[in-house]
């Protein structure tokens, strides 16, 4: 009995070594590069700095198909001149193609030589702002004068 179960043993392990395995990459594939402050991979960031006396757009690039843009980052403010003394005047960023067209306000009253970022869009975002599908969202700047002028900067990346 015992030479019937070795032999059979032998067999079942000679056919198994033959049996056809599934092909495994030789070696690995390209290493995904993480960027930005997120360490999220292929993210993208573009940044929009005005003049005096201009408002400005920033707009992220539409995505195609049934992707939407994810905003990791958004620095939103106001920089004044040193000709400012002050300025109480609420000052608001807005957004197009976001749902609920969010805006960002500047709190705080512009002072001679700051820099007032717009609330919730002063840098890295704990949650992403998901875009709508397929469209690029876009940030508009308050109108400047010749006290201040707005500076925006976003970082995002694409996914369904």
């Amino acid at each position: 009995m015992r030479k019937f179960l070795s032999l059979t043993l032998a067999i079942l392990l000679a056919l198994s070594l033959a049996a056809p395995v599934g092909a495994q990459q030789a070696s690995p594939g390209s290493p995904v590069t993480q960027t930005g402050a997120t360490g999220l991979a292929a993210q993208q960031c573009l940044t929009s700095i005005a003049t005096s006396s201009v408002a400005i757009t920033l707009t992220i690039p539409a995505p195609g198909g049934s992707n939407a843009v994810y905003i990791d980052y958004l620095a939103l403010s106001i920089v004044s001149t040193a000709a400012v003394t002050t300025s109480s005047t609420a000052q608001t960023f807005t957004s197009t193609n976001i749902a609920g067209t969010p805006q960002f306000a500047v709190s705080g009253a512009v002072t001679t030589g700051a820099t007032n970022f717009a609330a919730g869009a002063s840098g890295s975002l704990a949650i992403p702002i998901k875009a709508l599908v397929g469209v690029g969202p876009t940030f508009v700047s308050p109108t400047a004068n010749t006290n201040f002028f707005g500076e925006m900067t976003a970082c995002w990346h694409v996914s369904p």
